[in-house]
């Protein structure tokens, strides 16, 4: 069974879920996040077996459908400028008798 994804139209939050490729949800899927059962179906990322470059691709898939691409996660970044808030702290705590 293919794994489809859905996307919180409350929180944003995206959840992924096994489903059977002609399985119907009445209420819809709910929000492993929020709860909400206000979600829908994204588009997510997958391989292919022949070489086909992106516009192209994408054009094939609109034929079936709108395209949502879901994006991916934010780059990684360093601890805030002033160093770790949460050292400080410790450091005052340390101090405390």
């Amino acid at each position: 069974m293919p794994i489809y994804e859905y996307k919180c139209k409350k929180c944003g939050h995206v959840t992924s879920f096994i489903e059977k490729v002609d399985e119907f949800k009445f209420f819809g899927r709910k929000c492993s996040k929020c709860g909400s059962r206000k979600t829908r179906k994204v588009m997510s990322g997958f391989a292919t077996a022949r070489r086909v470059d992106m516009p192209s691709m994408i054009n094939e898939l609109k034929k079936y459908g709108p395209v949502n691409f879901v994006p991916g996660p934010p780059p990684a970044q360093g601890p805030p400028s002033g160093g770790c808030p949460f050292e400080k702290q410790e450091a005052k705590d340390e101090k405390k008798p």
